[in-house]
């Protein structure tokens, strides 16, 4: 019989919050199967701990306490009558302490002379931040260049509410358009080393 994930396979937390990891094991009519499960944590920092898993009814549950920011790896083996491997990510975030990581007085002091709010420069932070995990391998320790570049991203967003996604002029045949750029060249450059690669 196959193991299948109980929970989400990638998740978000807090610094301080539990991840939960549980797996099943039933039969093709949906009764538990016997199976011996262990579970491996990789944490930020390369290193490995082993939670045990409690089981109810077919289903193992295992938890682990995430104290650093950072890509948590576990794995999650069963044998016996029901064999398999399960793979399970976390990525634990502290954005206002974490080492390296913008906060909200970082980025006013990047702006300078800005008439966006506080709450303005948060959300585009949140937002942005966001935007560059999904697009970068982001390591636990928050490196320079990230930090450049998420600075610089905040900076963009701010400086693009206030322009029209486009406008058009015309004067005796001519025109001129405006528009915000799709790309950025300095984030790029930052970002480079970091973003992850398509395969297949």
């Amino acid at each position: 019989m196959p193991l299948d994930a109980d929970t989400d396979q990638s998740v978000t937390l807090d610094i301080g919050d539990e991840w939960v990891i549980g797996v099943a094991a039933t039969d093709d009519e949906g009764w538990p199967a016997a199976a011996t499960v262990a579970v491996s944590v990789t944490d930020p920092a390369g290193a490995s701990s082993a939670p045990t898993p409690v089981e109810e009814s077919g289903t193992w549950t295992a938890r682990h306490l995430v104290a650093l920011p950072g890509r948590y790896l576990a794995v999650v083996t069963s044998t016996g009558a029901t064999v398999g491997v399960v793979p399970f990510t976390a990525w634990a975030v502290l954005p206002t302490t974490a080492e390296g990581m913008p906060t909200t007085s970082d980025c006013l002091a990047y702006l300078g002379d800005t008439s966006a709010t506080d709450v303005e420069i948060r959300d585009a932070l949140t937002a942005e931040a966001a935007a560059q995990r999904s697009r970068c391998r982001v390591p636990a320790v928050y490196p320079p260049d990230l930090r450049q570049s998420l600075l610089r991203r905040v900076a963009r967003n701010l400086a693009a509410r206030g322009v029209p996604l486009t406008s058009f002029t015309s004067f005796e045949g001519g025109g001129t358009s405006t528009r915000v750029p799709r790309l950025d060249a300095e984030i790029v450059r930052f970002e480079g080393p970091y973003r992850r690669r398509k395969v297949g």
